[in-house]
């Protein structure tokens, strides 16, 4: 019985034991889900304030964005705003005073008002279409012209209606709102940069059309006869240049070619008659005749049986520099037929006559083909 009474006391501890730790586990489980719902609600409420803060903030920039758009509406505006302010004084003005001058000058209130209302109406109707004409990007000069005779006979009707200095105002006012006006509708957007790009390019154009009218003349004409007016001025200039001149080369000329080429010649022959003078070679040959001055001015000697010789280059080394012996073929006589040969090669070619072509044609050192050739020269351009 006591077996009994036991087991019962320890069945009963085991049973308040699970209980306990069963209680235990649902308030360990239920503290963790408010838990994680105060986590939730609380990450809830951090989005919903981020969202409000971002919404406020949106609020906030919109607003600044409107009242940005609004002063600089009111700032871009301004002008306008004057500028009406202008044109309906002078619109006032006017209509008074030319109503008052057509009632002086014996017109009645009718035919007045009909005469005052009919300048000032055409004034601005002519203004208007002006603008318009703008927007559509159409001619309006002659619109802009009419504005304005029409608001300077206004202003002169003002000014003869009131006389003194409130007629010098009035008459001011009408044309004054017409340029105005007309300024507001028709900005010049043209820097003075522009401006003197512009003004550089005519004076070019017309320098180059001064310096070349032939030329001008012809690409003119081609312009003009161009049926579709796809030529540009500056293709139609070359096509002229190459019909006038024979040549794409814009600026060349026959004649400058011609100068080109002779120039180029000549050139050559000077580079083939002072063949060896370098700048070095001359350096040394001003040391030389310091070192060993020599008795005939310039340097010149003159070998038996040939002409006058002008000293080489390096001292006239080759020729009879003290110390020296000279070369067969710098004191050697001319012979009479290289001389020969060589006259008729000069009146041959007088332009093409140089020591490199003497020497090929006699098959002599250029040492003795220059002795030939200044002999030669000597004798030709000596007559």
């Amino acid at each position: 019985m006591s077996d009994y009474r036991a087991e019962r006391r320890a069945d009963r501890a085991a049973d308040a034991e699970l209980k306990l730790k069963a209680k235990i586990e649902t308030e360990r489980l239920r503290a963790e889900e408010r838990r994680r719902d105060a986590e939730a609600e609380d990450k809830r409420r951090r989005t919903q304030d981020a969202a409000d803060a971002k919404e406020r903030a949106a609020k906030k920039a919109a607003a600044r964005a409107r009242r940005s758009a609004l002063v600089a509406k009111v700032t871009s505006e301004a002008a306008t705003l004057f500028v009406t302010s202008v044109m309906g004084a002078a619109l006032v003005a006017s209509y008074s005073s030319q109503l008052g001058y057509f009632r002086d000058h014996g017109a009645n209130t009718l035919e007045a008002t009909l005469g005052a209302f009919a300048i000032e109406a055409a004034t601005w109707a002519f203004t208007a279409l002006a603008a318009r004409a703008e927007r559509d990007h159409r001619p309006t000069g002659a619109l802009r012209a009419g504005a304005f005779a029409l608001a300077a006979f206004a202003g002169v009707l003002n000014f003869l209606h009131w006389g003194g200095v409130l007629g010098v105002a009035f008459g001011v006012l009408a044309p004054l709102a017409a340029v105005l006006w007309d300024r507001r509708t028709h900005p010049n957007t043209r820097t003075r940069e522009d401006r003197k790009r512009d003004g550089n390019a005519k004076r070019r154009t017309k320098d180059r059309e001064s310096a070349h009218k032939a030329v001008a003349g012809i690409a003119r004409s081609l312009v003009l006869a161009d049926y579709d007016g796809a030529l540009t001025e500056s293709e139609a200039w070359r096509r002229a240049w190459r019909i006038e001149h024979g040549t794409d080369v814009l600026g060349m000329t026959p004649a400058l070619r011609a100068r080109s080429v002779d120039s180029a010649r000549r050139f050559r022959d000077a580079g083939e008659e002072g063949d060896g003078f370098s700048p070095e070679a001359l350096a040394v040959d001003a040391l030389l005749s310091d070192l060993f001055p020599e008795g005939e001015s310039g340097g010149s000697q003159r070998p038996s049986d040939g002409p006058a010789k002008k000293r080489g280059p390096l001292g006239g080394i080759g020729l009879s520099r003290p110390g020296r012996t000279a070369r067969k073929d710098d004191v050697e006589p001319l012979a009479a037929a290289d001389l020969d040969a060589a006259r008729k090669l000069y009146d041959a070619a007088p332009a093409r006559f140089s020591t490199p072509a003497v020497a090929k044609l006699l098959g002599r050192s250029h040492q003795y083909a220059r002795r030939i050739r200044d002999a030669v020269k000597d004798e030709r351009e000596g007559h």
